[in-house]
């Protein structure tokens, strides 16, 4: 089953946390991302340009609130273009660490926190193989 994501006071939400709630969904569909999701406990602050949220990990799920909240273990924050980069498949782990070592990313806290969180964020799912088209499985 997947972990839940829910967006706390999702009216008032910054379109940073209602984009993180769809690719958090879209990854924790997977199975092996989920499992690593559940392993994850804390509140993480992810900021991009102007906006930041705050991913709250529990055994409930995930929750999103808006800006960055007390008690975050680590945060990780940048330019909107080197975080959409990022998660959207640019290169994984080794161009997470490069725009770290580059000043392209900022962390601030515990590093070693987020070891747990990248994997779930920009780890590789496994691709799921394509289903054959209608009128080639009948052929």
């Amino acid at each position: 089953m997947a972990q839940p994501v829910r967006v706390e006071d999702p009216e008032r939400m910054n379109l940073l946390g209602l984009l993180l709630k769809g690719f958090l969904e879209e990854r924790l569909a997977q199975a092996g991302l989920a499992r690593r999701a559940r392993r994850l406990r804390g509140a993480f602050g992810v900021g991009a340009g102007r906006m930041a949220v705050t991913l709250c990990f529990d055994e409930g799920g995930v929750r999103i609130c808006k800006g960055l909240g007390a008690g975050t273990r680590a945060c990780v924050s940048g330019p909107m273009d080197v975080m959409i980069r990022l998660v959207a498949g640019g290169g994984g782990l080794v161009a997470a660490a490069w725009a770290v070592l580059s000043g392209g990313l900022r962390i601030r806290g515990n590093p070693l926190a987020l070891l747990g969180l990248l994997p779930v964020m920009l780890g590789r799912p496994r691709r799921r193989p394509a289903l054959p088209a209608a009128s080639e499985a009948g052929s």
